[in-house]
């Protein structure tokens, strides 16, 4: 079968039709799903953007007291200078933070070399450099050291140090460093490879002087890993360096506060899924990730100036049992992160915010069999969108389709509030709305060239109905076979160079010429009302007889008064119109000269013109009893002739312009062969 018959038979057939649909829009689900499973950048960006949306309205907004934030601010700066402080002013910050009774003491801050302005350091750099020998005979020995005074201060209290994993550096960075590793015991679920590994590994670190690093118990990696569009989601609670795992600041934190040493990790064949801490199992990503839960903006946590503890101007109640974080703000040092609820959240505050999750148990996830889900929802929203669409109708398909869409929407958002889960509903919505899009264009397609196809078949009837007609007025006259088709094209040639006149050109365009080609048959369908005594004779009428032959024109427009009061003013108005204008004022002159009414000028209509010479034109190069036949170059100077006397100017001057047209067309449309000989050794001379 052929393209174009498979098309009539998907037309024809409306059940066929329907196949084809559903075909398409299985073809299209499965493209659909495929797009799912390898993650399209688009649906990974839906999928981001939808969890932010979603993520305040998980939990009511709340303001956390526990952890208390201690920020190296502008003000502490301004009072004690500019940052780095020398390590013994840090070291009286702990101390006193200590002394408040916190329960445990974080930093977001990383002491990697020594401090340069211990005295010891001083002394060594001013000989070296100056060759001055200074003399410190006179002071004690512990002040000498800032650093032997902050490791002394380490040594005493609940502290945790901040480190940073370095991930691919072009060069070698120190590996000295007494790094805490997490003892850890790996629960695998059936069908998890023996030695698999799913957590980020790294290569380098950023590390503390290693007499800091071996002064505390516990310390974590401060990393921050952003979502590729730069929105920080998620942090890594473990990384693996140098084959052992270490945690993160916020989850070390926790451990120390918590006096827990060992961890708990239960791995999939997707990945890690969960982090057991104690009593509390965290709910992690495949690459042991946890999704943040904010409890609101930046500043959501009490904010105390290092300074006002320096001054003493802190009350040992803002603090007493409480995990402190000790950070900077302060413009230029401190670190800003963008999050889906502040594009300026504080570096520092991320991990005081991952410590008040877990010690509330206030988790965000999105399980390892979320995608699962996704795709089968994916899936089954296509296949049913596919097959409502397929045997129904749009108004019925889109209700349906719209009530399935809110389930989805009120589903996904139910459990995130109230589970915290996050399953992304806004995938398959969208495949839902790509198919219902898509299919529904399909069918209009198939509608509307089920319309147009229709419409070809009505214009089709409707011009055999008129050539019908026109014909049968013609065969009560056997020498003008040919008539009706010969002037058709006259007028299309005719209107089409009258319609490069200024004075011609709105209204003759090509609708309307398209029109005046089907209508004009119509004008001389008023003969079937003239007996066959008068229109048959072969010689000349009496002038009784003529005017009974005048009366064509009017029996011609009556009739199709008669078929426009029948049709209205629909769409065959104009149509109509226009064979009734030619039909009644093709044998109208210019000069007034002609009937029925003797019009004259422009009264004459403009369709009334342009048939008169066509009518004329073959009349005069075609065999009649009546008449001896006319050489087109003879009608031709007959016509020019008559210009502005039986002729309007304007269509003189067109059909002069195209007179070659004219004889072409009479040769291909010839009643006679004698004519049709004629008029080609006209053309030939």
């Amino acid at each position: 079968m052929s393209l174009e018959a498979a098309h009539k038979a998907f037309l024809a057939n409306p059940k066929k039709g329907n196949t084809w649909i559903l075909i398409v829009g299985m073809v299209l689900s499965l493209i659909i799903a495929l797009s799912y499973v390898y993650e399209p950048v688009f649906f990974r960006f839906l999928d981001q953007k939808w969890y932010d949306a979603l993520l305040p309205s998980a939990f009511p907004s709340r303001t956390s007291s526990n952890p208390v934030i201690v920020d190296i601010d502008e003000l502490s700066l301004t009072r004690f200078g500019q940052w780095p402080w020398p390590r013994y002013r840090l070291a009286l910050l702990l101390e006193k933070i200590k002394e408040s009774g916190a329960a445990c003491i974080a930093l977001d801050m990383v002491f990697p070399e020594a401090d340069r302005t211990s005295l010891t350091v001083l002394k060594r750099d001013i000989k070296e450099e100056l060759k001055i020998d200074l003399d410190f005979k006179s002071l004690p020995l512990q002040i000498m050291d800032n650093d032997r005074i902050l490791t002394k201060v380490f040594s005493e209290g609940p502290f945790v140090l901040g480190y940073k994993f370095v991930f691919s550096s072009p060069r070698i960075l120190k590996r000295d460093c007494r790094l805490h590793a997490v003892p850890l015991t790996v629960i695998r679920t059936p069908g998890t490879i023996e030695g698999a590994n799913f957590l980020y590994r790294s290569d380098q670190v950023v590390c503390n002087l290693k007499s800091f690093s071996e002064a505390v118990s516990h310390s974590g990696f401060f990393n921050i890993l952003p979502d590729k569009d730069g929105v920080l989601r998620r942090i890594p609670l473990l990384i693996e360096f140098d084959r052992k795992i270490y945690p993160s600041l916020a989850l070390a934190t926790v451990m120390q506060t918590k006096g827990l040493k060992q961890l708990n990790i239960k791995t999939t064949p997707q990945g890690v899924e969960s982090i057991r801490l104690g009593d509390t199992t965290i709910p992690v990503d495949a690459n042991g990730n946890l999704l943040i839960h904010f409890p609101g903006k930046g500043r959501t946590f009490t904010y105390l100036s290092a300074g006002d503890f320096l001054s003493g101007a802190v009350s040992r109640e803002r603090v007493q049992g409480k995990i402190v974080f000790i950070g900077t703000t302060a413009a230029g040092l401190g670190e800003l992160r963008t999050t889906p609820v502040d594009e300026v959240y504080p570096g520092v505050e991320v991990h005081a915010a991952v410590v008040e999750n877990i010690l509330n148990k206030h988790f965000l996830s999105r399980p390892n069999w979320a995608p699962g889900l996704e795709l089968l929802l994916v899936i089954s929203s296509l296949v049913f969108s596919t097959l409502l669409l397929t045997w129904t109708g749009a108004v019925l398909s889109f209700l349906i389709l719209g009530l399935w869409a809110v389930a989805l929407w009120q589903v996904s958002i139910r459990l995130f509030q109230n589970q915290g889960i996050f399953i992304s509903s806004l995938i398959p919505l969208t495949a839902l709305g790509l198919n219902f899009t898509f299919l529904t264009l399909l069918k209009y397609w198939r509608e509307e060239r089920k319309v147009r196809e229709r419409t070809k078949e009505l214009a089709l009837t409707q011009d055999f109905t008129i050539l019908c007609l026109a014909a049968l007025t013609e065969t009560r006259d056997s020498e003008t076979g040919g008539h009706i088709l010969r002037c058709q094209r006259y007028i299309k040639v005719l209107a089409r160079q009258l319609a490069t006149y200024p004075k011609f050109a709105g209204i003759l365009n090509p609708e309307t010429i398209d029109l005046l080609y089907k209508s004009s048959p119509l004008h001389d369908i008023g003969k079937v009302g003239v007996p066959d005594s008068i229109l048959l004779k072969p010689g000349r009428l009496t002038d009784e007889e003529f005017n009974v032959m005048k009366r064509h024109t009017l029996y011609g427009r009556q009739t199709l008064q008669l078929a426009e009061e029948k049709f209205g003013t629909g769409v065959n108005s104009s149509f109509l119109q226009y064979g009734k204008e030619m039909a009644y004022t093709h044998h109208e002159k210019w000069d007034g000269t002609g009937y029925p009414e003797g019009l004259q000028g422009e009264n004459i209509p403009l369709f009334g013109r342009i048939m008169a010479i066509a009518d004329v034109y073959d009349a005069l190069i075609c065999k009649r009893i009546y008449k001896p036949t006319f050489t087109h170059e003879e009608a031709v100077d007959l016509i020019f002739k008559q210009k502005g006397a039986f002729f309007d100017p304007y269509v003189v001057d067109a059909f002069m312009k195209v007179h070659e047209e004219f004889r072409q067309i009479a040769i291909e449309f010839a009643d006679h062969e004698e004519e049709r000989a004629a008029l080609t050794r006209g053309a030939e001379k």
